[in-house]
């Protein structure tokens, strides 16, 4: 499938659209990289696309940075146009490992974001994606969260929420349990989601569409309906503050469930209590199951900065100013400032200081 240069973009963008700080991603040098575009070829299309509304800009200043740069968003036109763009795109069928399927469910198994996937098709239909596409966040210290998880999956409770804050490795740990269970199907919202996304990313997901996806009841037995067959796990990634459909959606499926079907919720640590679409006392009857991440501990962060013989100080600095956090730990093993910036509230000095400890005495 042969797409625009606007519909690179839009797809591009699409991928941030909840995220609430901008980051280089945003920029046109982020989004010429993103989009698989020249340079020069990304102010002409960017400027088309806020032509027909469907991409707003403004001037943002970096965290750690003084000059202020153009950052671009899709605007509530503009996702429409991408997930319809997106739809087509997850519709291509395709060829991986001698297995045909569809773009869309093969990106899904592979986690990948549609223009790489797109990226991986040969002239003959066939997907052959490269390792670095498909590299996820290295998993530590999850052990006893996975076997909480093998136990679920083995156990009476419908669902299980685990909880985490940002770069905590929920993304990680749910990618990393689902694919011991066979047929199991990947979803994602984002912050602020309403009814039609949520159902519009379910049927992307699982192609269980709901027959009215304005109604919370609705959208509750599409939910119901894709362990129908043979699937037993559906992962529901990036939950946290949504609309109250939503969570009528998801109290419906909780009262109504039946069978073997497993709903694992990925929720930010955030989400605040009217999202929660279940009580104490359906975790008290076993019909909800909760986890909460934690960070790694000193042994873990040393592992994932890369370098046993760290100076025990700098270890511990590190350790005392990220709680752990992988993303962040990451992040400062690759010198990865920008990274840092966009995901923390850390300042410039201390940016310095993290990536300056995590090499120290290498």
């Amino acid at each position: 499938m042969e797409l625009t240069a606007a519909e690179r973009v839009l797809l591009h963008l699409h991928s941030f659209w909840n995220i609430r700080e901008p980051g280089r991603e945003a920029t046109q040098a982020g989004i010429a990289e993103g989009a698989r575009l020249l340079r020069s070829h990304v102010p002409r299309t960017l400027k088309g696309l806020q032509g027909e509304g469907f991409v707003d800009s403004r001037d943002a200043r970096f965290l750690g940075r003084t000059r202020k740069v153009r950052v671009y968003a899709l605007t509530e036109a503009g996702v429409r146009r991408a997930r319809q763009i997106l739809g087509e795109v997850d519709a291509t069928h395709v060829e991986i490992e001698g297995r045909a399927t569809t773009l869309g469910e093969a990106r899904r198994y592979l986690g990948l974001h549609a223009l790489p996937a797109l990226a991986a098709i040969d002239s003959h239909g066939r997907m052959q994606p490269r390792v670095t596409d498909l590299e996820r966040p290295t998993l530590l210290q999850r052990d006893e969260d996975l076997a909480f998880l093998r136990r679920w999956l083995a156990g009476a409770a419908p669902i299980a929420v685990v909880y985490g804050s940002r770069g905590m490795g929920k993304t990680a740990l749910g990618w990393a349990f689902a694919e011991g269970v066979p047929r199991s199907a990947w979803m994602e919202v984002g912050p602020g989601a309403d009814l039609e996304s949520f159902a519009d990313s379910l049927a992307r997901s699982t192609g269980e569409r709901a027959s009215d996806p304005d109604q919370a009841e609705s959208v509750a037995a599409a939910l119901t309906h894709v362990f129908a067959g043979e699937r037993k796990l559906l992962v529901l990634d990036g939950y946290a503050d949504v609309e109250e459909p939503v969570v009528d959606a998801l109290a419906g499926f909780l009262r109504g469930s039946r069978g073997r079907g497993k709903l694992l919720v990925l929720a930010q640590e955030s989400t605040p209590a009217y999202c929660r679409f279940y009580s104490r006392s359906d975790v008290d009857a076993g019909l909800v199951a909760e986890r909460h991440l934690r960070g790694l501990d000193l042994e873990g962060c040393r592992a994932m900065l890369g370098h046993p013989t760290i100076d025990p100080e700098a270890l511990r600095r590190v350790y005392l100013l990220t709680k752990g956090c992988p993303l962040y730990l990451r992040a400062i093993r690759e010198e990865d400032e920008e990274t840092l910036r966009a995901n923390s509230r850390f300042t410039k000095a201390e940016i310095r200081l993290l990536i300056y400890s995590g090499g120290a005495a290498r």
